[in-house]
């Protein structure tokens, strides 16, 4: 019983993760690179889904989950440049367009322009 309590919370963080990467691949497509907004939302939606439902499914807690979705973005930031490379769409910079987009004030922070 114990192995099957993070079905929910999986299945949840899964389409969370589907919604957020196919918003942000559909917002930031045409703007990043030369993707149609389907053709964006499809990619990165197909990669929250998958990684937020693994993730979510593995670790069985929220903040554990918390904790995978930061190493995740960890190892976006340092693969960004393959990840361009394979879907011409720079995750890192979709993700600042995504944060000022929703109103966030990313341009204080420094680096970030």
């Amino acid at each position: 019983m114990a192995y099957a309590s993070g079905v929910r919370l999986s299945s949840l963080a899964g389409i969370i993760g589907a919604g957020v990467g196919g918003y942000i691949g559909y917002t930031q497509a045409a703007s990043v690179s030369d993707l149609t907004p389907i053709s964006g939302a499809l990619i990165l939606g197909g990669v929250g889904l998958v990684a937020g439902s693994a993730g979510a499914f593995l670790l069985k807690s929220v903040m554990q989950f918390v904790i995978y979705a930061i190493m995740l973005g960890v190892v976006v930031f340092v693969f960004q440049n393959q990840i361009e490379a394979m879907t011409g769409i720079n995750p890192c910079d979709a993700t600042v367009e995504f944060l000022r987009d929703i109103g966030l004030p990313v341009g204080m922070l420094p680096g970030v322009e």
